[in-house]
């Protein structure tokens, strides 16, 4: 017996970002109120307000340098703000693809990598980048899914937006 398999686009794999979503609802659930134990940090989380999609799994260093080589793809002077580029999940500097701009590679080996200490920041641009159909104009990076121009801090305090923008697809 031969089995031929066939390759069927999954419904979950979002087209342009390329992560496999999964849709949380129950919306309108009650908050965990614990069990008793006087000291439980996850009181109080847990409500959905609305239906929301979330990757199943990390961003992979693959997905991590396609945006930073979108971001770095400009001159020093141009840089965009809150990020740092990716040194330590399999990446490595290779020539640029603009005078004055940075770019990296990935091998095979390392593409799956899940990328980890990201900070909300570079989050938030990420989701503006995608937002924005991974363009590489500044702007699709500044805004979209978050305004950037709300960064910084008010003595101790953040002054980021708390929620993503309404419409934002990500």
């Amino acid at each position: 017996m031969v089995m031929v398999a066939s390759y069927t686009a999954r419904a979950d794999i979002d087209p342009l970002s390329g992560i496999d979503l999964v849709r949380i609802g129950a919306v309108g659930n009650a908050p965990w109120t614990g069990n008793g134990q006087v000291i439980d940090d996850a009181i109080g989380r847990g409500r959905v307000d609305h239906e929301y999609s979330i990757g199943r799994f990390e961003v992979t260093t693959a997905q991590w340098v396609e945006f930073f080589n979108a971001a770095y793809a400009r001159p020093a002077d141009q840089r965009l703000p809150f990020l740092q580029p990716p040194s330590f999940w399999g990446a490595v500097p290779t020539g640029p693809t603009f005078p004055g701009g940075l770019r990296w590679a990935v091998s095979t080996a390392n593409r799956m990598r899940p990328v980890g200490d990201i900070t909300w920041r570079q989050a938030a641009m990420y989701c503006n980048w995608l937002t924005n159909g991974k363009g590489t104009n500044p702007a699709a990076f500044l805004s979209g899914a978050y305004d950037v121009s709300t960064f910084g801090f008010n003595g101790n305090i953040f002054t980021d937006q708390l929620e993503h923008t309404p419409g934002a697809s990500y």
